[in-house]
């Protein structure tokens, strides 16, 4: 009977790819100037966001991050500064520091990073932004082309923590506005905890929770991937397992095309990316072999965009991460099904009235 019940929720999410464009505080309404504060050392500003208020912000879901340099100058003083004592100039020769400076006398600027040339060297720079990062929130955009149709675009917003590997999401567009999915590895039951939208399962009102394994057969056919391939880290393992391969001469590898300033309507600048050329056979989704496109972020080198086409050129994957949030604190209240939704009701003993 559940073989013919329309299941649209899709908690086994896919494998996810992000950047992060914050949203303006306005301004500060006029204030009467404060005396100037006494010299002392200045306190470090607290990292922590406040989920409660990224996830129920009612128009955009995203808040930017506090200030993470905490060197703005402190306020001027209103006391006129004594006049300098008169100096005699002295001829001398420049020191070496002061040969680096620029003609202006201000601090020369750093030597530009190395702008990668190889795959390897693409990845290798992935590779090390993501292990600065404990945690991070983004806004992620989905497509899928899944059971023989491309299903609506998704928008979501995506919260992911290492240890323990957890991962949340909340649909925020149309498609299944308020549905909201989280697992934990080891906790929780080791289930994916859902909250339904409306329509999402027959004779099931929106709100209402579920718990299924990750297993579980309605969980393995609702998406491409499994929901412990979700986050931008899965797209790194998988595109090393790539680079490794072509470097040996793999032939089930592909092949790997550098694409040093690629444009894309997704970004405001030309980016770095890979194509790689999937040969037929390897991915059971794709018998006929294809592309998949990774476009790394120009500000973190991290894989934000994923495109996949089969060998017709037919789109079947899209993985947009933006609004991309690092480093935030992530804590067990954050992937807590009962914290986040309340405690599930007991069911009624049986038989009573």
């Amino acid at each position: 009977m559940l073989g013919g019940m329309k299941l649209r929720w899709t908690v086994g999410l896919c494998t996810c790819f992000g950047v992060v464009g914050c949203v303006g505080l306005g301004r500060t309404p006029d204030r009467a100037p404060l005396p100037s504060p006494a010299p002392g050392p200045r306190a470090a500003p607290d990292l922590r966001i406040r989920e409660d208020a990224i996830v129920r912000a009612p128009d955009i879901p995203l808040v930017p991050l506090p200030s993470l340099r905490p060197d703005a100058p402190p306020p001027a003083t209103t006391a006129p500064l004594p006049s300098p004592a008169p100096v005699t100039k002295v001829s001398r020769s420049p020191s070496p520091a002061a040969a680096t400076n620029g003609p202006d006398g201000a601090p020369a600027p750093p030597p530009a990073a190395a702008v990668p040339t190889t795959a390897r060297e693409v990845h290798q720079q992935a590779t090390a932004r993501y292990a600065t990062m404990s945690s991070y929130i983004a806004r992620l955009t989905r497509r899928e082309f899944h059971k023989d149709k491309m299903q609506p675009e998704q928008l979501l917003l995506f919260k992911f923590r290492k240890e323990p590997w957890s991962v949340y999401f909340k649909w925020l567009g149309k498609e299944g506005h308020g549905r909201e999915v989280l697992y934990v590895k080891g906790e929780h039951g080791d289930k994916i905890h859902s909250l339904l939208a409306e329509g999402d399962f027959p004779f099931m009102p929106a709100g209402k929770r579920m718990a299924l394994a990750p297993d579980n057969v309605f969980v393995r056919n609702a998406s491409r991937h499994p929901i412990t391939e979700a986050g931008i880290g899965s797209s790194i393992e998988r595109l090393g397992t790539v680079v490794a391969g072509v470097s040996r001469g793999d032939p089930g590898a592909g092949a790997l095309k550098v694409l040093p300033a690629l444009v894309r309507p997704e970004f405001s600048r030309p980016v770095m990316a890979l194509e790689h050329v999937i040969p037929a056979g390897v991915e059971g989704p794709l018998p006929g072999g294809g592309r998949r496109l990774y476009c790394f972020d120009p500000e973190n080198n991290l894989p934000v965009l994923i495109q996949t086409r089969d060998s017709r050129g037919q789109e079947v994957e899209y993985y947009f991460y933006d609004r991309l949030q690092f480093p935030v604190k992530l804590d067990a209240d954050d992937f807590n099904p009962d914290t986040l939704w309340g405690k599930p009701r007991k069911r009624a003993a049986a038989g009573a009235g």
